[in-house]
């Protein structure tokens, strides 16, 4: 495919669509036919728990009692179904596969070129996880007639289907199980993969500790912070607390010196009992809100890009939350896409993050 004046146009530009302002969207100019790792994440439609029951205790690391997720018929087939992906698709291979009771987060390799991008991949799935999902009695009203991938082999027997179960529930939603389209997260380093191999094995654990404390997850609405409206989620009394020390690095500063300061931050917030407020932008700053959060330091964060749907703290955050030792702010509506005014906006976050501790 070529342009008006025959410049090729790359071969992931002919799928590339209208741009939407979601967390689905596609990574603009990446070749989704190509060699890559990439992290996917599926949810049912309406967030129903039609996958598993949740189960065990967040504070047991190992052993029946440690947090995991007790997969339902459906749960079984969906794991069926992705681990045959490379059935039908041999130049992929399933790397992770981890079910939540309302969605599922899977991670795949295409280690060589494939005829038709991921999308169609995903497609299948969803074509063959449906038709398991009918077999349970889980979709009960007519389903729209889908375009299946063709990929030599028919993706609509993924899946194997089982008698029905009449005491499943049913999906009331319009006869679909998945909520349309998906997220995927491209894998480019070792550290990141590492990353998410760690996040998708404690994901059951995070989920627990959220529904152990509902009060420091659920979003505040919109809060007075500073003379300005802003959303926030945690413990908004923090706000309260007179004593307040903002964290602010340059990215200029040697490791050295990151250490000094954060030696010195952790060391006057022990003993005036501080509240700690930053945007935890530089590398630096975000050291010294690990530190804190492993000092038992109560922090107060400024959300760089708001807060998106079905929000959640960062993995290092979640404990922090759960005792009412965080509070998440943001001044910003949700921003999925890139920030053009990047410096601005830091200067911005660290001005009222200088307020809130005035």
């Amino acid at each position: 495919m070529s342009t008006k004046d025959n410049t090729p146009i790359p071969k992931w530009e002919k799928y590339a669509g209208p741009k939407k302002p979601s967390m689905k969207r596609r990574l603009e100019g990446h070749d989704y036919l190509g060699r890559g790792i990439y992290m996917v994440t599926i949810a049912i439609e309406g967030r129903r728990p039609l996958l598993g029951t949740l189960a065990g205790n967040p504070t047991v690391e190992e052993g029946e009692d440690s947090p995991h997720v007790i997969l339902s018929p459906l749960g079984e087939k969906i794991k069926e179904c992705w681990f045959n992906i490379p059935q039908f698709y041999p130049q992929i291979e399933v790397i992770k596969l981890c079910i939540m009771p309302d969605h599922i987060h899977g991670i795949l390799f295409v280690h060589e070129s494939i005829e038709r991008h991921l999308g169609h991949v995903i497609n299948g799935f969803k074509i063959g996880t449906r038709k398991a999902a009918r077999a349970l009695g889980l979709i009960t009203t007519a389903l729209p007639q889908l375009t299946q991938p063709q990929t030599g082999t028919s993706s609509s027997v993924m899946c194997t289907a089982t008698p029905p179960q009449s005491s499943s529930p049913s999906h009331p939603v319009h006869g679909q199980l998945w909520e349309p389209n998906y997220n995927d997260r491209i894998l480019h380093g070792k550290g990141q993969y590492a990353r998410m191999l760690t996040y998708l094995d404690d994901n059951p654990r995070r989920l627990l500790i959220k529904r152990h404390h509902p009060n420091f997850f659920t979003n505040l609405g919109t809060i007075q912070v500073a003379g300005l409206p802003m959303q926030a989620m945690g413990n908004r009394f923090l706000l309260d607390n007179p004593v307040k020390l903002q964290i602010q690095c340059s990215r200029r500063l040697t490791q050295e010196e990151v250490e000094e300061r954060k030696d010195s931050v952790l060391q006057i917030a022990q003993k005036e009992g501080a509240i700690l407020v930053s945007p935890c932008i530089s590398q630096g700053e975000q050291q010294i809100a690990t530190a804190a959060m492993q000092a038992n330091i109560p922090l107060i964060v400024l959300l760089l890009k708001g807060f998106p749907p079905y929000f959640k703290p960062q993995p290092r955050y979640i404990q922090a939350c759960s005792e009412g030792r965080l509070l998440m702010i943001s001044p910003f509506p949700y921003q999925n896409e890139k920030i053009e005014n990047m410096r601005q906006r830091c200067l911005q976050l660290n001005a009222i993050a200088k307020s809130i501790c005035e």
